[in-house]
């Protein structure tokens, strides 16, 4: 099964998070770690690569107006 993952910076350190079944579950993690002041680098997935700004926009649209 394909899965997406999220790579983000928490204290310095690098790290990987969880692995999402699909495109929409990690951008949705994303954009949590983002609001909680994480820096969020990109989310790979199978044959794509999703960078952090395109990840920003995304979020930005997902705020309730």
């Amino acid at each position: 099964m394909a899965t997406w993952v999220v790579h983000c910076e928490i204290s310095q350190s690098a790290i990987t998070r969880n692995r999402h079944k699909t495109e929409a579950a990690a951008l949705k993690d994303a954009c949590s770690q983002l609001r909680q002041g994480h820096i969020v680098h990109c989310i790979v997935g199978p044959h794509k690569i999703i960078d952090a700004q395109r990840i920003k926009d995304w979020c930005a649209k997902q705020r309730p107006v």
